[in-house]
Formats: C-alpha cells, structure tokens, sequence
C-alpha cells in the first residue's frame, strides 16, 4: 500500500515522536510498503535531520516555529529561585505560552497540508497522522486516516477524534485516552530495536577523562522545560557538592541549553558535566553504556523512549513519578522520584550513587524486560493489521 505520513516536526527534530515515526515506517516499509512523509522545512525546503531511505521525503518550506519565544521565557525564569512559589507560577505559565505556540503551529501546518495534497489524496492508500487531531480529523473527511497520539489530549476533542478512521497510542496516553472515547482507541505499541541497543563496552568515558570509579548520571532527549531538564540540573549541582565521584553526561538539544549551561558552569569547567549534542540512533548506545544511571525528570511523559533505549543497554533508571514513568517503574528496573521536586530528586541520587550493587541489579531486570516485549517488527504488524481491519483498506 502506498502510505502518506503527516509529521510536523519529522525533519527538524530527534524527540521521542520523531524516532517512534522513523522507526515504525521503517519496519513498516520491510513489510512491503512505499511510504512518503510529509514535514515542515526552512524556507528553502532544508531540513536538518535526515530520513530512513525508505521513507520520501515530502518538505513544506516555510518560516515555522514551535517553540517561539520558549528560549527567553526559560532565560528569565532561570533568575527565579528553583524551589519558589514564584517560579512554580512561571514554570506553569511558561507551559501555557509552549502549548498555545504549538497549537498555532499545528493550525498553519493543517492549512499548509491541506492546499498542498488537495489534489493529492488518491495517490494514497491511507494517511497517517502524528499528534494533530484538527489535522487528523479534515483529512479523514477526504481519505482513510490513522491517528497517533503521543499523549493524551481533552475530550473536548472527542467529537474529532470520533470522524478519523483509527485513533492509536500506547502506555499511559492509552489508558487516559480510553477514558475519553472507550475501545474505540486502539494500542500501537512502542517498538525498540534490540540489537542495536544492548549492552557492550565503549570509549565514551576514557575520552571524556572519567573512570571506572566515576558515577556517571545520564539524560538523554529534547533540553526542554516540559522533560525537565532544569530540576536535573540543579539537582545534580547540588548532590556533586558532596559526591566528588559523581559525573553527569547530557545528550541532547533544545531551547533550555543555553539556561542548562548557565546554571552548571562551574561543573563544565571543572569537567564534572559533559553536555553532548543530539544525535541520529546508531550513535546513542556507546553513550547509554557510559552511564551508570539514566534520569528521565520529565513534567509529563507517555512512555520514554530514552528509559527503554536505556533499559536495553542494561543501565536502571530513576524517572519522574508521571505519565508512562509510573508503569515502567513497575518492573523493578529502576526507581521514581516526585514530580518536579528537586530535593526529591536529589535525595534519590544521593541514594542510588552510593550503591553500584543496586544499580546492577536493576539494570538486568531493565535488560530482561525489553527483550521479550518490545519490536519494531511486531508494532509494523500491527499497525498493517489495524488498518486492513479498522481503516477499511484492502488487502
């Protein structure tokens, strides 16, 4: 079947959204499938981070933000003390500002798409949709449509979400979307490929002048104010004080870096924090095998793909007590810490860090539990079936 995906963000970011598309359009196209993406690029039609060959690229040139403004409003919130009223007041208002941003985003991305593929839509078997319900449910007035769900969203979008053909998530944006529209939200499950994230061993610490004796606190994923990346980095500035043998290795891009760097200066300079730009997926496993604990401190997360990543190389995690976090904290591969609370976060570091034995144990159950459930084969089968059997497309 020929398959159109309409991903906003596609050639311009490395989150979590991105690689689930890539990576399940990627197995998808092994099942025998031609697929074309359609994404916002620069007004030149350029965009920075390249596509499976698989999948053909479809660039909407334009002036596009999703983040307008996001970088300022971090840069005067980092002047607030972390723990104040005040700053919890802008925490929240600072997340009101990005969802608006990004609900205009989403509005000129539909109408863009829209013009664009008028003429368009019976060169396409069916269409898939990453995150955009307005989107998501227009097309689905002209072709069959599939909707993923990152997260969930309100129900006052059910009356939308019930025109598209299939609506899909996974996790805990599976559990809370159920509640909104019942068994008509249908699981498409989070994929991971295993053989390249497993354990090994890699230079990475040599080359940043840590050892064996080191513990190397890790975060991998977007640097941005809703995976809260600032509450690790004050944390982490304050447990260092007294934990001369801890390290902390970020990878990762986006518009708090500039604020990050600030806060944990003296740590770069002295060679305790080491801040590594995103990069594609083959690169990440040499990174998570540097680590002797992944921290996932984020606002609210469906389902980390960070925490399974490093779950397959056999590192634990410690996981902000939301979202998806929660039910893979039931595994016993690692532990949680409360919501946005840095001394929470702190405490469970200074904890953790002093026990290599615990660290080890946790991550052979993490290690254990990928293996036997998670496949990007197995969700490309899935997503054939769903739309073969809900979707209405022949075989």
């Amino acid at each position: 079947m020929n398959v159109l995906v309409l991903h906003s963000e596609l050639g311009v970011l490395q989150g979590g959204g991105e690689t689930f598309s890539k990576n399940l359009f990627t197995a998808f196209a092994e099942r025998g499938h031609q697929i074309e993406a359609a994404f916002v690029a620069d007004s030149a039609g350029k965009y920075p981070m390249a596509l499976p060959r698989c999948i053909k690229p479809i660039p909407i040139p334009g002036w596009w933000s999703r983040k307008f403004g996001q970088a300022t409003l971090s840069a005067i919130g980092q002047h607030i003390p972390v723990q104040s009223r005040l700053r919890r007041t802008w925490d929240r208002a600072q997340e009101a500002v990005a969802w608006r941003t990004i609900r205009w985003h989403n509005r000129r991305f539909q109408q863009r798409i829209e013009r664009e593929f008028a003429n368009r839509w019976r060169d396409f078997d069916v269409v898939y949709v990453q995150s955009n319900v307005t989107l998501a449910s227009r097309v689905a007035l002209h072709h069959p449509t599939v909707l993923m769900l990152p997260g969930p969203v309100g129900a006052d979008l059910a009356p939308a979400l019930r025109r598209v053909h299939a609506v899909c998530a996974h996790d805990d944006g599976l559990a809370r979307m159920r509640a909104v529209l019942g068994d008509d939200v249908l699981e498409l499950p989070l994929g991971l490929d295993t053989q390249l994230f497993s354990p090994g061993i890699n230079s990475v610490r040599s080359a940043l002048g840590w050892g064996y004796r080191n513990r190397v606190v890790g975060y991998v994923g977007r640097l941005t104010q809703l995976k809260g990346i600032d509450l690790l980095a004050n944390a982490f500035k304050n447990v260092s004080r007294t934990a001369a043998e801890a390290r902390l290795l970020i990878v990762g891009s986006g518009e708090e870096e500039k604020s990050i760097r600030s806060i944990l200066a003296e740590e770069i300079g002295r060679g305790t924090v080491h801040i590594e730009p995103a990069m594609v997926q083959e690169q990440l496993p040499h990174w998570y095998r540097a680590m002797d604990l992944l921290v996932m401190p984020s606002r609210y997360e469906t389902m980390s793909n960070a925490v399974l990543e490093a779950m397959a190389c056999g590192i634990p995690f410690l996981a902000s007590n939301v979202g998806g976090n929660k039910m893979i904290g039931q595994t016993g591969a690692g532990w949680l810490f409360e919501s946005e609370s840095v001394s929470s976060l702190m405490g469970c570091l200074s904890k953790i860090l002093k026990s290599n034995t615990e660290l080890k144990a946790h991550g052979k159950i993490g290690l254990n539990y990928v293996r036997d459930r998670h496949s990007w084969a197995a969700s490309a089968e899935r997503l054939e079936e769903l739309i073969f059997s809900r979707v209405g497309v022949k075989r």
